[in-house]
């Protein structure tokens, strides 16, 4: 005699996570060839999106000083769950070899209380390129590095 099995409750897919991804990808214009680097609370979960978006080559970190020492080189950073940006983060994105594009993903529900220092700070390091948006309801800057002032800084 078969024994009927009891119904399990669903996984959890994450599909908050993955639309965040598919923002995030949207944002940066994210190739399958890039190299994505992504920092910060949730960075699991945004490497499984890149992968099921395609992504060949990405690394997730739960901290900035946790990088520093595995990664030389990016394409793109992502920064989630960011406050403002601290030396650690400045500290990455140098290290990091010229990335074209970082975005950061603030806490904050207000949009203008943190993003004018970020974006002051990510002009200096070469991103002259920038939007202001909201992701899943959290604010998001990107920055872009054109690929001529990539060469030169």
């Amino acid at each position: 005699m078969l024994g009927s099995l009891q119904e399990q409750p669903p996984l959890s897919t994450g599909i908050s996570s993955f639309c965040r991804t598919e923002a995030l990808i949207a944002a940066t214009s994210v190739s399958s060839g890039d190299r994505v680097v992504v920092i910060g609370r949730g960075a699991l979960e945004h490497l499984l999106g890149l992968a099921r978006f395609g992504c060949k080559c990405a690394g997730a970190f739960r901290s900035p000083s946790a990088c520093r020492g595995d990664e030389e080189s990016a394409d793109v950073v992502w920064f989630t769950g960011v406050d403002a940006i601290d030396a650690d983060i400045e500290a990455i994105i140098d290290h990091l070899d010229t990335p074209r594009a970082v975005a950061i993903e603030l806490n904050q529900a207000d949009i203008w209380g943190g993003t004018a220092s970020i974006v002051g700070r990510l002009r200096a390091k070469g991103f002259i390129d920038h939007t202001v948006a909201i992701a899943d309801g959290h604010p998001l800057v990107v920055a872009v590095r054109p690929v001529w002032l990539r060469r030169v800084i």
